[in-house]
């Protein structure tokens, strides 16, 4: 049966040390935690090398990308589970986090604050949680950023179970893989519609758990 809970979430950044500084509240409340079904980010451009190859968190940035083809053995996906918020929107929880609920994962939008139509995408924290309040806060973020978890919209699913057409409901945009993270592989951001050269859809692919 689906929970209803209320959440205060205080997020912060994986393995960054960052000053807490407060940020806008997305008006993310009433969390509406789904059954607990996994999914993985997947690139779906037949056109691409890097078609049907799943996202991964880079291991210098901590952003999201896709890994490099000569990386070996290759890194295994991301796994989510999906979190609908009242707002019509997603939020995405990760594997991991603490026993005692101080540091459960969320996949955030880092949403520059310099006016730039460009966003990458990573792993930030939840450090506190309270029953009694009903707001999604994001309270720690990377200087010159905004992480935004509450804003995953995509498509509905088909028989195959895939949700189509991930994206960022921050600002209208595609997703480009851009070559910035060396020998590590690609860089994946939302980015405004100007400028693309090599734009990828991006889907939520069910994993087989029972395989």
């Amino acid at each position: 049966m689906r929970t209803l809970m209320r959440l205060s979430l205080v997020l912060e950044m994986a393995a960054l040390v960052l000053p807490a500084a407060h940020l806008p509240d997305h008006g993310a409340s009433d969390l509406l935690i789904e059954p607990e079904k996994h999914f993985f980010l997947r690139a779906n451009c037949p056109d691409e090398p890097w078609h049907g190859r799943h996202l991964v968190a880079l291991p210098t940035s901590h952003q999201l990308g896709l890994e490099n083809f000569t990386v070996h053995p290759e890194t295994p996906p991301l796994m989510f589970v999906l979190v609908k918020v009242t707002n019509g929107n997603y939020a995405l929880q990760g594997e991991g986090g603490s026993d005692n609920l101080s540091a459960i994962p969320f996949l955030a939008a880092l949403e520059s604050t310099t006016g730039t139509r460009t966003s990458s995408m990573a792993i930030v924290y939840m450090s506190k949680l309270s029953l009694q309040s009903n707001k999604f806060y994001l309270t720690a973020c990377p200087a010159g950023y905004v992480c935004v978890a509450d804003q995953w919209i995509f498509d509905d699913a088909g028989t195959d179970m895939v949700l189509k057409n991930f994206r960022f409901a921050g600002f209208n945009g595609k997703w480009e893989p851009f070559k910035d993270a060396g020998k590590e592989g690609w860089h994946v951001y939302w980015k405004g519609n100007a400028g693309l050269t090599h734009s990828t859809q991006l889907d939520l692919a069910p994993v087989d758990e029972d395989g």
